[in-house]
């Protein structure tokens, strides 16, 4: 976001962020330079539009007087602002980062294991989300959902509560259904970052002919900070496997974590960068996997010059995501440094990443050790296949460039 404020100021375009937020403040605040417009939300996207909130929408509007309104996220907040924003003739646009503004679970994962086709529908989306909070039993989930059908209708009425939410989940869906094909079908036009988005706007009522497939750049601030690093790091005589980015069961680290601890070859690292410290769950079965292997070093979150610094010391970087991503951007980051990626099927850009890296299939333990001892193979014969390709990649200016086109303000 702030990287495509950034590019359209630098194109003459003023523009202004409005966040949705039930956090308490001022109406207006600046944030790195930008201007930061509060407007009232829940907690939750599936709850209804908090009281008051379409007169605030309408009278930031009538201030601002937007040309565009371009959403990032959507819940039935959202839906009520791009109302407002239709009614006083105001485009709107919307991009979907996230599986999460369609998918329940938030992986878009049908039942947490094979890739939905994204289309919100009451009946499923009950059925798996209850799944998933009922330890996985299928037939407990359509039950959980049939019995929500029957008799949440009665709980809705008990607005933005947990009561609410887990009993009337059903009629929740149905509602959050209806409001997001509405918005859809009344954006100018819709951003894809992924591959497989595309599709799931269109099953959603986006506009015949407005899904546009817009990946995401590389942060310019990024490459300047890549072009001041000086050379890579990597010192021949260890082969280092990275993952850098946030460490959750979703981006699967503990399937490149096993998978590396059955590559036997001593020289051989994992550094594992994003660590937040472990504890219960998912964060103490990692601290587990690596206290068992002292090749492997938990590294914690760092800035974007040590991200750099870890980067150029890499020789393969790890993407073993399990949901679906819509980037990730450490794909991009990671072939700017020079990097061989490697990549799961769930990557958001695939296509980049067959044309340039790797993809590790089926998103195994066993296949991502297959995949480094193939690496480190490489890598021990002096071979020169392991090095990323560093060519011309997308930037977040070309990101801006393609949105001031979409939007008609364009050279």
């Amino acid at each position: 976001m702030l990287d495509l404020v950034r590019g359209l100021e630098g194109a003459g375009v003023e523009n202004a962020v409005v966040w949705l937020t039930n956090v308490e403040g001022g109406a207006e605040m600046v944030s790195e330079g930008v201007r930061v417009l509060r407007l009232p939300a829940p907690a939750m996207r599936v709850d209804g539009a908090v009281v008051g909130l379409r007169e605030k929408a309408e009278r930031m509007l009538r201030a601002e007087r937007p040309d565009w309104v371009h959403f990032h996220t959507f819940g039935l907040s959202e839906a009520e602002v791009a109302e407002a924003a239709r009614a006083e003739g105001i485009r709107c646009a919307y991009t979907h980062h996230s599986p999460a503004w369609t998918c329940r679970r938030e992986t878009g994962l049908l039942f947490g294991k094979e890739p939905c086709d994204g289309e919100v529908r009451a009946w499923r989306c009950s059925a798996c989300q209850s799944e998933e909070r009922l330890g996985g039993l299928k037939a407990l989930g359509y039950a959980a959902a049939a019995v929500s059908g029957a008799v949440g209708w009665a709980a809705m009425g008990l607005g933005a509560t947990k009561l609410r939410r887990r009993t009337a989940f059903f009629h929740d869906n149905r509602v959050y259904r209806a409001a997001l094909r509405e918005f859809l079908g009344g954006c100018a036009f819709t951003v894809a970052c992924a591959e497989w988005s595309v599709g799931v706007l269109k099953r959603n009522g986006a506009r015949e002919g407005g899904v546009v497939h817009a990946p995401q750049g590389l942060s310019v601030d990024f490459l300047n900070g890549l072009a001041v690093a000086g050379p890579a790091t990597r010192n021949g005589e260890t082969f280092c496997v990275g993952y850098l980015g946030r460490v959750t069961e979703v981006k699967g680290v503990h399937l490149l974590m096993e998978g590396f601890m059955m590559v036997e070859d001593p020289r051989a690292r994992l550094r594992v960068v994003g660590w937040e410290g472990a504890g219960d769950g998912y964060a103490g079965r990692l601290a587990e996997l690596a206290a068992r292997d002292a090749r492997i070093t938990l590294v914690p979150k760092t800035d974007q010059a040590g991200t750099i610094r870890e980067y150029l010391g890499f020789d393969v970087l790890g993407i073993p995501s399990t949901w679906l991503e819509t980037g990730p951007l450490t794909l991009f980051e990671g072939l700017a440094a020079g990097v061989r990626v490697l990549g799961s099927e769930r990557v958001g850009q695939i296509g980049v990443l067959r044309e340039r890296g790797g993809v590790v299939a089926p998103n195994t333990a066993e296949a991502w050790a297959g995949a480094l001892r193939r690496e480190v193979a490489e890598w021990g014969r002096g071979g020169g296949g392991n090095g990323g390709d560093g060519g011309l990649l997308r930037t977040s200016v070309d990101v801006a460039k393609e949105m001031l086109g979409l939007y008609g303000m364009g050279s």
